[in-house]
């Protein structure tokens, strides 16, 4: 019987269907290498974005709260707080960077469980508004407890920190409200602010330090900054004016290189507008496809077509990242509520 001869591929057969291999596992890696960079890219880019909005609603959060329990204590050049140190009533202050660096922003507000943030003081009869027998006269003693610091625009020494040790009945009219010091008679009208107890006081400054956004708390003498969002790495803001202190209406943008805030004028300021620029945690291999320069602030017209805020823009200093910039306008609604 004859044997039946078998035959395998050839080496040229073997190597023909190698290369075939080769060249469709290298179309395959080529293909993940460019999903895994697009998806790196994507993830990144999205990241960057939480990372501003975030920014955005932590600054939003604490501006929106700006000026309550202190509307009443803008006359006030400064108060004390429990370490003794001199500290501003302005509800917000921006403090421009310097060579195009990014601005600080200070934010001040009460923050009591107490209740209202202060009363009216009164003169009945013989009784002055404030009185030497460690006394106040007020409206109502609703929402004062013991414990809790008050601050008497009618005092002298005006605004003078005391500390309540009795409140009567707030059903009785006039309330009574004690006091741990002893000041001046004043027939002077005037506002006792509820300062709630000690550490009410919520004071913060938020700034950008090592592309983070970070805060630093307890005004005037800011402990050291901790972070709050990462990869932020620029935030300018704006005041909106009003014409008068007892307008409604921002008819002004303009940065405090333009414009000083003080207790003469604070109540012309009734809105903020701030803006921040994100970055990718990680650079491309590349350079990215992006413009020059972000608008982070952009042009403001009023209805008649005329400008009243100037745009602010932030040139990208490594094309390697990305960059988002995001913006938000925020009304000081205690200021506006405090309008007569």
């Amino acid at each position: 019987m004859p044997i039946r001869q078998q035959r395998g591929f050839t080496l040229i057969e073997l190597m023909i269907g190698l290369t075939i291999s080769l060249l469709g596992l290298a179309a395959v890696s080529g293909m993940m290498m460019t999903f895994s960079k697009k998806r790196t890219s994507i993830v990144s880019t999205m990241t960057a974005q939480d990372n501003g909005v975030m920014a955005l609603y932590r600054i939003e959060k604490d501006i929106a709260q700006a000026g309550y329990g202190l509307m009443s204590l803008q006359a006030c050049s400064s108060l004390s707080v429990a370490s003794g140190s001199p500290l501003s009533p302005l509800p917000v202050q921006i403090t421009s960077g310097s060579g195009g660096a990014s601005d600080a922003i200070d934010v001040q507000y009460v923050n009591t469980t107490s209740g209202v943030p202060g009363t009216e003081l009164l003169a009945t009869g013989a009784q002055n508004y404030t009185m030497t027998t460690s006394q106040y006269n007020v409206r109502s003693s609703l929402g004062f407890a013991v414990g809790d610091r008050v601050v008497s625009t009618a005092a002298v020494p005006s605004c003078a920190i005391t500390t309540i040790t009795s409140v009567t009945d707030p059903a009785v009219s006039p309330g009574a409200i004690g006091h741990d010091a002893t000041l001046t008679a004043s027939a002077t009208p005037g506002f006792l602010a509820n300062l709630g107890p000690v550490g009410s006081v919520v004071s913060r400054r938020f700034v950008i330090s090592s592309n983070s956004l970070q805060v630093a708390e307890d005004a005037p003498a800011y402990a050291s900054p901790n972070l709050l969002v990462d990869d932020i790495v620029y935030m300018k803001a704006q005041y909106g004016l009003a014409d008068t202190s007892s307008g409604r209406t921002v008819t002004s943008w303009v940065d405090s290189s333009a414009f000083t805030i003080g207790t003469a004028n604070v109540g012309r300021v009734i809105a903020l507008r701030v803006g921040v620029v994100a970055r990718t945690a990680a650079s491309d291999s590349e350079t990215v496809d992006q413009p020059a320069t972000l608008t982070v602030l952009p042009d403001v017209a009023n209805s008649g077509g005329t400008t009243i805020g100037s745009a602010v823009s932030y040139t990208i200093p490594d094309t390697r990242y990305r960059y988002r910039a995001y913006t938000t306008t925020i009304p000081l609604r205690n200021a506006i509520w405090t309008r007569t």
